[in-house]
């Protein structure tokens, strides 16, 4: 766990991470949603519960707190994946496109844009939340809680639908590469059943089938890929994480609240 905290996210709690550790622990993902959940929901409740007049600020402070927890790898994952997915030309060009160390405007555009969405999403979940007799406890904790730890969970899980679903489309080099061929059925059904089991500790009624949302971005966005650039890659699965957070940021203030 050391290894996969390490390495998908900014807590220092080891200094050399073993590659081939986590690749073997992919299926453990949805373990570190629940951390980076449970942070992102402590900053969240501190935020709106001071903040609660200015729900902006809140949410903004929300949002950088995520990136502060999780870093920017998967985000530029993202603008990556755009400006492979919008490039003109050839598989070949476009690939070359995504893997060029410049940001294009397409990823410049993509990355902006999901961070909106998210921000607003984030707004309208804490606005709501705090509206409904919020008070510094459990209470109130748990349902910033069950927001931000679905989402993230959701997230993990979309990465390890794409790991799946990139069986047959990997490269032939580079970090995705690795932990597709390392994947496995039983390992995605051990992160399935993981991300359910929390999904259902933080919310008791259907509303845990929201985690299923990262399922559904993988598949569209696995999809895309294979179409696009014949492969999937580490910046495909990056992608899928903010597309599937995002998504699921979003059901929850449209459906839920």
């Amino acid at each position: 766990m050391l290894d996969l905290i390490s390495f998908l996210t900014q807590i220092p709690v080891k200094k050399n991470v073993r590659i081939e550790d986590v690749k073997a622990k992919s299926y453990l993902f949805p373990f570190v949603g629940l951390l980076i959940g449970v942070m992102v929901a402590v900053a969240a409740f501190v935020s709106f519960g001071f903040l609660g007049s200015t729900p902006e600020i809140a949410a903004l402070l929300t949002l950088l707190a995520l990136y502060l927890v999780t870093g920017l790898l998967h985000l530029d994952g993202l603008a990556d994946f755009f400006d492979g997915v919008m490039a003109p030309g050839s598989r070949a060009e476009k690939k070359k496109a995504m893997k060029d160390d410049k940001i294009g405007i397409a990823g410049l555009f993509a990355a902006i844009f999901v961070l909106l969405l998210t921000l607003f999403a984030i707004k309208s979940v804490g606005a709501d939340l705090t509206a409904a007799g919020f008070n510094f406890n459990f209470v109130s904790f748990y349902g910033f809680a069950s927001v931000f730890v679905i989402a993230e969970v959701s997230a993990k899980l979309s990465m390890n639908m794409c790991l799946m679903l990139g069986k047959g489309f990997e490269g032939t080099e580079g970090l995705g590469t690795l932990f597709i061929r390392s994947s496995s059925p039983q390992k995605y059904l051990a992160a399935l059943v993981s991300a359910v089991l929390i999904a259902l500790l933080f919310t008791a009624s259907f509303r845990f089938c929201i985690v299923f949302t990262g399922i559904v971005v993988a598949f569209v966005v696995s999809y895309v890929a294979t179409r696009k650039f014949g492969a999937v890659s580490g910046d495909v699965v990056g992608a899928s994480n903010e597309l599937a957070r995002c998504a699921t940021l979003l059901i929850w203030a449209v459906l839920f609240l």
